[in-house]
């Protein structure tokens, strides 16, 4: 049995950690999920999604456009905000994101919900590609809202 510190002591965590080795794997294995971001960006990067959507809504409205038109501004916006979140800190993903971005560009023939979604496929399969999955987790809750909502059907909208 590994001798105590004065730390392990204090912290009976650091002792159970120390104990059961497979809970640090675990917790190594979530941390090289986390990307270049730390546990404290995450809360950032869901008010950074839901900030740009909510912008995207009110200048939307304002410049006169229905309500359908500023629901989907509000889902490009808010997809547009991961996809630079992800990207601010890695130079090697931004240039995966302008390439998968030029594979899987729009055809004419698709609609507008297509191409959204498409988007947001790109930018949440290069984000876990990059061995930051928590943060897509973390901005996918706030987008998944937003997406249910701005794609709804017209016909639902009053």
């Amino acid at each position: 049995m590994p001798k105590e510190g004065r730390f392990s002591r204090a912290i009976p965590a650091a002792a159970y950690l120390r104990r059961n080795p497979c809970i640090m794997d675990l917790m190594g294995l979530l941390a090289d999920q986390l990307g270049f971001f730390s546990p404290h960006d995450l809360p950032g990067l869901a008010m950074a999604v839901l900030f740009s959507a909510a912008l995207a809504v009110l200048v939307a409205r304002v410049a006169g456009a229905t309500v359908v038109e500023a629901r989907h501004l509000a889902l490009w916006a808010a997809v547009a905000a991961l996809g630079v979140a992800l990207v601010k800190g890695s130079v090697p993903f931004s240039i995966a994101l302008v390439a998968l971005a030029l594979l899987v560009r729009p055809e004419a023939a698709e609609g507008q919900r297509h191409r959204v979604l498409k988007a947001l496929a790109v930018v949440v399969g290069g984000g876990c590609g990059t061995g930051a999955a928590i943060p897509v987790v973390v901005g996918l809750i706030p987008l998944a809202l937003i997406a249910r909502w701005a794609l709804r059907d017209a016909r639902e909208v009053r």
